[in-house]
């Protein structure tokens, strides 16, 4: 049983949620308590209970602290127990000694519900042996065993003898008068029954017999769920080891057809089935029976494989197919897999069919059989898979062996021939030798050589193998038959059905296969050899037709010479050399897989879980291969050993290191504990890996996720591990520094070509911080250009790079200042290790470890800045890599001079066009036509028509009009307006004439700007002197009038009446001055002089107040809510700068309400302040004009007759707002009423005079 270990991230919350949460978790826990006691309450109640009866009086109860005490012994002989069976007789026993009952038994629940059977039971003190073999079908078959398990709930019968929920024939074999049965609930799933019967008498269980029976239970639901689960994981282990063993044992074959022998009878054996038997062939061809087992006394499978239908269905549906009754399973109904008539007439009723892959290739089928209808487990069905699945890779294996004894035997019979041919100095014996020799390797009938008489066009006879002796000498022309085929391709051709080819003689007739190739030297055809099969199946391959050509090229090698002869031979041997060690070398050749493999290696070869290759680096060991590795082990082991010298020690000494148990290992701190524990291993192996080229050792380690017990032949494999990475590592770092020095020299080639044909030096620069650091392998690469005494950074790449360009260091004394100064490459492994040289770099400073820098050398031999490139991790700069960097740098430089040159000579016309270009004003030019030559980017922003639309149109075509001025500014300038998108907007323009030498007009040239906002400003102006003329008009009029009325002496006026009047004066007075502060604010906040005395303020008093004083001045039906808490509302504000922003909001929103309308002022604490809102029914604000109302002298046109004012309210409301440290919005919909929200916060807020500044 795997052991699966769920590893949560803590994350951080805070405090608050911690408590909430803890709070939720009692409760739960509380209900969960209630629940149980309720259910425990309902079981006990549920219980029938018939006709109780008096018992006699017993001893006193057991004391609480005997009671522990037995519980506990209980449960440490559960504890102890082996298996199902010991768990249940301690159970029998306890519930006798519970009880004192004469018979106790436990039945057990099969997994899916369906069947009780008999675990043991006791009856007078003795093992009742007939129980084991007792079966209830719970399904359909009452029982009070069958109700316990279906209600999980305990069930007691006062009178078995009448009671129509017992199950009959147990009750009266085991002679129950009463009983009780308490089911072994764990989780959701019924494991068992315990039943305690009475024999001698009735009698009545009591609450306390059936608690403490239920406790039983409990302990039982633990103790089974345990031993299952150990039976579980020895069965897993078990069908481990079973497969481990079939795939020993059939691995060893070599033999294909010993191994599928082999297979079936392991399997066959091992599985418990009648019959086993493996099928070969691919879907869609024919799969016979290569290799079957039969039990004693079953019949083989003869001739009816290919009517087997549950193995067809399995080869055609890829995948496994289980059928436990043949006669009804409906996924063989199908006529084309087969009929089902054909098992059952081989006594078959259930088959298991699991597919043989290989590669995801088929290539059979395994076949089980049984003789009785039956349910195929899952361990069976694992282990058939497991088993087809060994049973695949072994016979790949084989054929690959098979294959391979095939070729070098081949190759074998080819120096022999070449021997042979060596050995003679005859031509004629040579061919005879050679015909022979090719006959019997090919496996054919018949073999003949020609000869071509270039002379005469014709092939003559000149040896024969299994042909008619008067061919010698026959001759028939070259462009005949296959003979001529193969002549005019000049390769080895193949016929499949020879006699429909017109043979040039009657003794080839017959034949069902031929095979011809051209025997060459020098490049002209000197003759052919051929071979031929009378077997009609016979099929050539193309490793045939090499075989065919390679004697071939012996034979012409014979006719050559002897000596040729020699060297084919010589060249014979070598190829088979080549073989062998391509072979040996078929392993990866690149470092980092080569570093995977060994991981691998070690892991499988010594049965580890997972694995890691820990190598030499510039500070310590670190990680660079493994094999399965966690997450949490490799972020462990990236920063190499750390402060652990123990495995250090071990990798120099060149000593195995064993640590059977890691977590009581004293050799080891606390932090590999703590990661045994979080990554789940036991054992740790640590295996010295030596790094051919570098002076350190490298360390191997190997994790066990079970304690393992490491013998000296498991230490003596690590070491020949160990030996066979050394060779393997050998190859692939040398083969790792001819890839980097090919790759090298082809980098710099291709980024040569590539800046060759760039211009640009930012470019250039650009390219060459983009190809550095793949040249090297390094992770960021900078370019520092030299100027005066200083080095700047010019451009970068990598992470980083961005915010390091334009950083300057000393040319004198710092890195790049070293480089500059030395004028050669500088190469840093570790920059952390030298705190001076990490502060003197940019980027070195931002987290990189490794510097490589070489110099910038101009032509002229100055130096002009350095190319550096950059390594995360602290590495170690190869000899190459440093000459490739130099090799940059001096190509580098090279073409920053032409570009540089070519720079300065297009530098003044691209300064014309940039002018045009970035120029603020549009400029348009047209040629004599009228169509536009020119169109610049103001053009394009100011107009929104792009220049590609405007470029061969006349500007009346573009801008729907023409640009001939509507009138004239006070300037002189001409003043037009266009449409851009769906806004109006005005143009100044200016004018120039281009003449040409004739002084004929040849173009002309339009200037202009955007004057919109302009007119805006000043209609805006002009707008707010007529208003706040106005708004002081009115009331210098009412108090100039009302001064006049007073001083009149031709009316008498009285008391009451003269102070009416003062009223109106003193009213009309305070409302002037409102206006006037109005102003001084406005003034106060575009030159940043607004104060604010800021302290803790409770708004709820100034909301109060606001709206007190709002309510004396409601007229036409309208009515004010207030909404505010009773607890205080404290902000950090200016009290009467609130009261000011509020009394403003109040009013608008009065002012903007329809009669009978409602305004309600809500005042809240929110998360980050306190919060007022001011919600009117009026027509609402448009989405539009949103942000507009808060600018000065904006007046929404919102349709109110009151609407009115200076348009300055709500510019200077947001100022103070902002000036207080909170926030003023607008929050509305057309139709639906405006909503303005204040928003203050509640603890100290940044320095006004910076808040008012802002405002500016």
């Amino acid at each position: 049983m795997a052991s699966i270990r769920d590893s949560l991230a803590a994350q951080p919350v805070l405090a608050a949620e911690v408590g909430y949460l803890l709070l939720a978790l009692a409760a739960g826990l509380f209900l969960a308590a209630v629940l149980l006691l309720t259910l425990r309450r309902r079981r006990v109640t549920r219980m029938t209970v018939a006709k109780p009866e008096r018992r006699p009086e017993k001893s006193s109860p057991p004391t609480d602290g005997a009671r522990r005490e037995s519980a506990t012994s209980l449960s440490a002989a559960l504890a102890r127990s082996p298996d199902a069976q010991s768990v249940g007789r301690i159970l029998l026993d306890e519930v006798v000694a519970l009880t004192g009952v004469e018979f106790a038994g436990i039945a057990v629940i099969s997994e899916d519900g369906k069947e009780a059977s008999g675990l043991c039971a006791k009856a007078g003190g003795e093992d009742l042996s007939w129980w084991r073999s007792m079966r209830i079908d719970v399904l359909n078959e009452p029982s009070a065993i069958a109700s316990a398990a279906f209600d999980a709930t305990s069930l007691t019968i006062f009178d078995v003898e009448s009671s129509p929920r017992v199950s009959r024939r147990l009750a009266d074999r085991v002679g129950a008068k009463s009983a009780a049965f308490v089911p072994v609930v764990s989780g959701a799933r019924v494991l068992a029954v315990i039943i305690a019967a009475s024999t001698a008498r009735r009698r009545a269980f009591a609450a306390e017999e059936m608690s403490r029976l239920e406790a039983l239970a409990e302990e039982a639901a633990l103790a089974l769920d345990r031993t299952r689960s150990a039976a579980q994981l020895h069965e897993a282990l078990e069908r481990e080891r079973l497969v481990a063993a079939i795939g020993r044992r059939v691995r060893s074959e070599q033999d294909v057809e010993a191994l599928l022998q082999a297979s079936v009878e392991e399997i066959g054996k091992a599985a418990g089935v009648t019959r086993c038997y493996i099928r070969l062939g691919e879907p869609g061809e024919p799969t016979p029976i290569r290799a079957e087992w039969d039990a004693p006394g079953v019949e083989p499978i003869g001739r009816a494989a290919p009517n087997l239908p549950v193995t067809n269905l399995a080869i055609r549906t890829r995948r496994t197919v289980v059928s436990g009754d043949v006669e009804h399973d409906p996924e063989l109904e199908d006529p084309s897999l087969g009929r089902v008539e054909t098992l059952t007439a081989l006594g078959t009723k259930a088959v298991l069919a699991t597919p043989i892959q290989v590669f995801d290739r088929i290539i059979g089928v395994f076949g089980f059989h049984r003789a009785t209808v039956t349910e195929w487990t899952p361990a069976e069905i694992s282990l058939a898979e497991a088993a087809a699945r060994e049973v695949g890779l072994a016979i790949h294996t084989a054929q690959l062996l098979d294959e391979n004894r095939r070729r070098l035997g081949r190759q074998a019979a080819l120096v022999q021939a070449a021997q042979v041919m060596t050995s003679e100095l005859q031509v004629e014996t040579v061919l005879q030798r050679l015909v022979v020799e090719v006959t019997k390797l090919l496996e054919v009938d018949a073999a003949d050589c020609y000869l071509y008489d270039t002379r005469r066009g014709v092939l003559r006879c000149a040896a024969v193998y299994g042909l008619p002796a008067e061919l010698l000498e026959f001759e028939f022309a070259a462009d005949l038959a296959l003979a001529g085929e193969a002549m005019r391709r000049g390769h080895g051709v193949v016929s499949g059905d020879y006699d429909a080819v017109d043979g040039p003689h009657r003794a080839y007739h017959g034949f069902g296969a031929t095979m011809v190739a051209p025997m060459t030297w020098w490049g002209e055809v000197r003759g052919v050899i051929g071979v031929g099969s009378r077997d009609a199946n016979r099929r050539f391959t193309p490793e045939d037709v090499e075989v065919l050509e390679a004697f071939a090229s012996l034979g012409s090698v014979a006719l050559r010479n002897v000596a040729s002869i020699e060297q084919s031979v010589r060249q014979v041997r070598i190829q088979r050399a080549f073989y062998r060690i391509a072979s040996v070398l078929a392993q990866p050749l690149s470092l980092d897989e080569t570093l995977d493999a060994v991981a691998q290696a070690a892991s499988d070869a010594l049965g580890g879980t997972f694995a890691a290759v820990l190598m030499p680096g510039p500070r310590d060991l670190c990680l660079t291969g493994s094999h399965g590795l966690p997450a949490t082990v490799v972020e462990f082991l990236r920063s190499g050993l750390r402060d652990d010298e123990t495995l250090r020690e071990a990798a120099q000494r060149r000593q195995v290191l064993a640590a059977p148990e890691l977590l009581g290992d004293d050799r080891f701190g606390e932090e590999w504990k703590a990661l045994a524990v979080e990554a789940g291993f036991s054992s740790l192996l640590a295996v010295p890996v030596e790094a051919p080229r570098r002076e350190q050792i490298g360390v191997g380690l190997v994790f066990f996720a079970e304690q393992q017990t490491f013998a000296d032949e498991e230490i003596e494999l690590a070491r020949h591990l160990a030996g066979a990475a050394r060779g393997a590592l050998e190859r692939a770092e040398l083969f790792e520094a001819e890839r980097r020095s090919r790759a090298i020299a082809q980098h710099l080639a291709s980024t040569g070509t590539l800046l060759a044909s760039e211009l640009d030096p930012q470019a250039i620069l650009d390219e060459i911080v983009a190809q550095a650091p793949e040249l090297v392998g390094a992770d960021a690469a900078t370019v520092s250009l030299l100027e005066g005494d200083e080095v700047v950074v010019s451009a970068a790449q990598g992470e980083g790079g961005a915010a390091a360009i334009g950083t300057r260091v000393s040319a004198v004394g710092e890195l790049a200042g070293d480089v500059v100064q030395s004028r050669g490459p500088i190469a840093v492994g570790d920059a952390r290790a030298d705190g001076f040289v990490a502060r003197s770099d940019a980027l070195l400073a931002g987290g990189y470890s490794a510097y490589l820098g070489a110099p910038l050398v101009g032509p002229e031999g100055a130096v002009h800045g350095v190319l550096a490139v950059y390594a995360r991790a602290a590495r170690s700069w190869r000899e190459e890599e440093v000459e490739a960097l130099a090799a940059l740098a001096a190509n580098a430089s090279a073409f920053l001079s032409n570009a540089e040159l070519y720079q300065r000579a297009v530098l003044e016309r691209e300064r014309s066009v940039a002018i045009l270009a970035n120029v603020a004003d549009g400029i348009v030019a047209v040629d004599r036509d009228g169509c536009v030559v020119l169109w610049n980017a103001a053009a394009e922003e100011i107009t929104g028509v792009g220049a590609s639309e405007a470029l061969g149109r006349t500007p009346a075509d573009v801008l729907q009009r023409s640009l001939d001025p509507d009138e004239t500014s006070d300037e002189g300038r001409g003043l037009i307006q266009v449409r851009r998108g769906e806004d109006e907007i005005w143009l100044s323009v200016t004018e120039a004439v281009m003449r040409d030498p004739a002084r004929a007009v040849a173009g002309r040239i339009y200037a202009f700007r955007d004057v919109s906002s302009d007119r805006l400003v000043e209609q805006l102006k002009s707008g707010f002197v007529s208003t706040v003329s106005h708004e002081l008009r009115a009331p210098l009029t009412s108090i100039y009038g009302f001064a006049e009325t007073l001083l009149r002496e031709d009316v008498a006026f009285g008391d009451e009446e003269r102070r009416t009047f003062l009223g109106y004066v003193a009213s009309e007075a305070q409302r002037l001055t409102g206006i006037v502060d109005a102003l001084l604010s406005v003034a106060r906040l575009e030159a940043g002089d607004l104060q604010v005395q800021l302290a803790p303020t409770d708004l709820r008093d100034v909301v109060s107040d606001v709206v007190s004083s709002a309510e004396r001045d409601l007229v036409n039906g309208r009515r004010l809510v207030v909404v505010i808490p009773e607890e205080p509302l404290d902000a950090s504000a200016d009290r009467d700068k609130v009261r000011q922003v509020l009394a403003n909001l109040v009013d608008n929103a009065v002012k903007f309400s329809p009669n009978g309308g409602t305004v309600t002022v809500d005042a809240r604490r929110t998360r980050d302040g306190v919060q007022v809102r001011v919600l009117d029914e009026g027509s609402g604000v448009p989405q539009g004009e949103q942000e507009r109302i808060f600018r000065k002298f904006y007046r929404a046109g919102l349709g109110s007759a009151e609407a009115g004012g200076t348009g300055l309210g709500l510019f200077i409301a947001r100022g103070l707002a902002s000036a207080m440290g909170g926030r003023l919005w607008v929050d509305s919909e057309t139709g639906r009423g405006g909503c303005f929200v204040f928003e203050l916060p509640t603890g100290a807020t940044e320095p006004v005079e910076s808040r008012v500044k802002e405002l500016q």
